[in-house]
């Protein structure tokens, strides 16, 4: 059950943020781990092979045909994929393709002779096998990871990522988010990026040419494979599918009620969170929660948004609160997901998400709509709303572009999804991870920027405060800087009567440029000096 809003609201003292000292309590990044399981290819529990792991051969078109010729060879718990394993390639069943999983192929060894290239990899293809994506471990004469793009069963793209692979075993992996899609090596825990395809890399190259699993009706007719051609022998430990919190993770804000009201369920605090990829539109919606009083961070689900062209498409930077008046689940989010000015995509660059299935836990789809520039003028990130009822308004705050700048700005509507009205001014200093939160009686706006530590601002009018006191902030002892600013206040009986998540901003080793990999969470805590 929710903590009923007033128990969160009632016993808070009355502080003013400055005068809070907040102690880093905790920091920790997930690279490829505290997952969420789709589906998993386990040798060691597999009864009737050809029943639960099918192998498929091409068909003349986009439907399932069995490849009976495939012998699979199961010994001490492995799969061993060689010549006697059939005519090859070879191809079997996984699970399905979620656009926005993470895949990887646990590789035991590999042996080779002579003049032998041996390949094995993911394969996410369209049932028939004429439409594919695959990532590609080839070992021997001709080592490396490749990756290959077929349509119409004929290759239409291939591009080497690296030209060497790790010594067995080693798991390679593929992290899919849409229009775009990352390679890497796992190799004893240590994580190695090769590289990603996406239309920024690839001279406006999108693999969705040949087959966009956003695509609903496309995504059912698909599924995740293992693929070998049965060159020398390769022993496969597993595979498997799984949501990912992905390489990094940013963009925190509290899950709450319509009020700001922090929303608590059994004892722990929710928040959505970027699952972060490559980049902004390498990332999808995280939901994590936490017990306050502790550090258990566990990822619990992961949303999408169908706008009802019949794409499922990612988005970060959400502020996802339940309105009890409404009796529905509701999100302000912004428009990244690799097709910002893409597809028809511009405008505000918010939109507006609403379901009445809890999107906490799994994976959830809501249904969205833009907020057209006549709602809402200007360009957006990071929106927080929430209803003012001693306003009887609906009152907005983001970080607004102006002027090659991006800057805090406050609005208002009588409805929650707009028209709105500029109520406050754009600050002239930058802004991100705009926050509005109640701490003690009194409403702030919390928010990281260039070069600065964590600000407050009063509410509404965006006058400037003073810098929230961390005693080892993010980046220490460096600014903070660009982070978010989430500060919850907590219920009597907890150590600490406020607790503070951010993210720091390091990218992924290897990935260059302003890419956006980032970051690690940090945890903070405080309480009045009183």
């Amino acid at each position: 059950m929710s903590v009923p809003a007033q128990n969160m609201v009632a016993e808070q003292p009355n502080i003013h943020p400055l005068e809070l000292e907040f102690q880093r309590l905790a920091v920790r990044r997930f690279i490829f781990s505290n997952n969420i399981n789709l589906s998993e290819f386990v040798p060691s529990e597999i009864v009737a092979f050809e029943s639960m792991h099918p192998a498929f051969a091409v068909s003349g078109d986009n439907k399932a045909l069995c490849d009976t010729t495939f012998k699979p060879q199961l010994k001490n718990g492995k799969l061993i994929l060689d010549a006697s394993s059939g005519k090859s390639p070879a191809c079997f069943y996984v699970g399905s393709v979620n656009s926005y999983a993470t895949y990887d192929l646990d590789i035991e060894s590999v042996q080779t002779s002579g003049d032998e290239t041996a390949e094995t990899g993911i394969d996410l293809a369209q049932y028939g096998l004429r439409n594919r994506i695959q990532a590609i471990a080839r070992s021997g004469k001709e080592k490396g990871i490749y990756l290959r793009v077929w349509q119409d069963a004929k290759i239409v793209k291939e591009q080497q990522y690296a030209d060497a692979l790790p010594e067995c075993p080693f798991k390679l992996l593929v992290q899919l988010c849409g229009r775009v899609m990352g390679i890497f090596t796992e190799k004893d825990g240590v994580t190695t990026y090769h590289g990603h395809l996406d239309e920024t890399v690839s001279g406006g190259y999108h693999f969705g040419e040949a087959l966009d699993f956003r695509n609903t009706e496309t995504n059912r007719r698909c599924s995740f494979n293992v693929v070998s051609n049965l060159k020398g022998k390769t022993v496969i430990n597993g595979a498997r599918s799984y949501l990912s919190a992905g390489m990094g993770q940013a963009d925190i804000r509290a899950v709450s009620y319509e009020d700001l009201t922090p929303y608590m369920e059994e004892g722990r605090l929710w928040f959505t969170f970027s699952c972060r990829g490559i980049g902004l539109h390498h990332s999808s919606q995280g939901v994590l929660s936490l017990d306050p009083s502790v550090f258990d961070v566990r990822f619990e689900g992961m949303i999408v948004f169908d706008f009802g062209d019949g794409l499922l498409r990612n988005s970060v930077g959400a502020h996802l609160f339940y309105d009890r008046k409404a009796k529905e689940w509701r999100a302000y989010s912004c428009d990244f997901g690799g097709s910002r000015n893409h597809e028809g995509r511009s405008e505000s660059h918010l939109f507006t998400a609403q379901s009445t299935k809890d999107p906490r836990r799994g994976y959830s789809v809501m249904k969205a709509e833009l907020i057209a520039n006549s709602k809402l003028p200007g360009h957006h990130e990071d929106p927080c709303i929430f209803y003012d009822a001693d306003a009887g308004k609906w009152r907005l705050l983001t970080s607004s572009f102006r002027n090659n700048n991006i800057e805090a700005r406050m609005f208002e509507s009588d409805a929650w999804d707009g028209v709105f009205a500029e109520i406050a001014p754009a600050i002239l200093r930058n802004a991100t991870g705009t926050v509005i939160q109640k701490i003690g009686n009194v409403y702030y706006c919390l928010m990281g920027g260039a070069g600065e530590n964590l600000r407050v601002h009063s509410y509404p009018d965006l006058k400037f405060l003073g810098f929230l006191n961390l005693d080892l902030q993010p980046h220490w002892p460096k600014p903070a800087a660009r982070v978010w600013a989430q500060v919850v206040p907590l219920p009597e009986g907890y150590p600490r009567r406020y607790v503070l998540l951010t993210m720091d901003r390091p990218n992924f080793p290897g990935i260059k440029g302003p890419t956006w990999s980032y970051g690690a969470m940090y945890f903070y805590g405080a309480n009045p000096k009183d």
